[in-house]
């Protein structure tokens, strides 16, 4: 067995048992509740930063970062909201500072192992490109999870609409028609904006203000749109119902258009794909015979 094979296991050896019980010590059925429930909804890469989060934050470095950034703090707070994640900025930056240690730290292992001697130049590159993925992973985590979420509310606003304008023509109020498309809709991020909305109303916020709430939270142009027609139809006295029916048509037709686009985005999404893996082969099919020939024949290539 080479020198490189026993570091490698011996890294191993060292980086293994760490890493599974970040991922395990927090699955133990033993206290189970609302906290440790929502702990295991959260991304698989937000779970495996939890503990050295939990323990970053012992140490003062949470209230230190809120200190020193207050204003990305507050830019990350609104991102997480808008991703629906009951997270902290400062575990995200703390989570930021985790893995850019550790994928630096592999990255710089790795190229350590296998560069040559004369090549030890590549493992400080190694270690500042870890770095660099590390720092940049939780934002983008979190950016995803946000076109997600509105992906999905957008989907889900038009049929949304039409079952509480049906239930409103059957003779519920508002907050009742919400209450029953809640209680027969499908369960994803919309259901969950509704319920906060009606927890604001019982609370005693008037409607068009948990509406405007629920417009700030979930941060879409079409629902903010809906939400300004409701709020000026209440204003002038128009039929609530009406006015909710011409909107879900109006979000189908817009939701129709973002389709459009998409399509029309197609073919110049497919050129790069097409450049990086179908131009190679097709050239390879084509130019090796002549190649072959043209090494056969005796005539200088190179």
């Amino acid at each position: 067995m080479n020198h490189t094979s026993i570091y490698l296991l011996t890294f191993l050896a060292v980086l293994m048992p760490f890493v599974a019980y970040v991922l395990f010590a927090n699955n133990t059925p033993a206290t189970r509740g609302n906290r440790k429930q929502e702990e295991e909804d959260l991304p698989s890469l937000f779970r495996f930063c939890l503990t050295p989060a939990k323990i970053m934050n012992a140490v003062g470095i949470g209230s230190l970062i809120h200190k020193l950034f207050p204003s990305q703090c507050r830019i990350m707070r609104k991102k997480l909201q808008y991703a629906g994640l009951n997270l902290t900025p400062e575990f995200i930056y703390q989570s930021r500072l985790f893995l850019m240690f550790l994928l630096g730290a592999v990255g710089a292992m790795g190229a350590w192992m296998v560069v040559e001697p004369d090549q030890q130049g590549a493992i400080p590159v190694a270690g500042l490109i870890g770095a660099f993925v590390g720092w940049f992973l939780p934002g983008t985590t979190v950016g995803n999870l946000v076109q997600t979420r509105q992906t999905k509310i957008l989907q889900a606003i038009p049929f949304s609409i039409d079952l509480i304008s049906s239930a409103m023509r059957g003779g519920l109020d508002f907050s009742a028609a919400i209450r029953f498309y809640v209680s027969l809709g499908t369960e994803g991020p919309l259901i969950d904006e509704y319920r906060i909305m009606l927890r604001e109303m019982e609370l005693g916020v008037i409607r068009t203000v948990a509406l405007q709430n629920m417009a700030e939270r979930i941060q879409l142009k079409e629902f903010t749109s809906f939400t300004s027609a409701v709020v000026m139809g209440t204003e002038l006295g128009a039929s609530l119902a009406e006015t909710m029916e011409i909107q879900s048509e109006e979000m189908r037709k817009l939701r129709f258009s973002i389709a459009e686009c998409k399509a029309q985005r197609a073919p110049s999404l497919m050129l790069l794909p097409m450049a990086l893996f179908i131009l190679p082969a097709v050239f390879i099919i084509i130019l090796t015979p002549v190649f072959l020939k043209m090494k056969e024949s005796g005539v200088p290539l190179f």
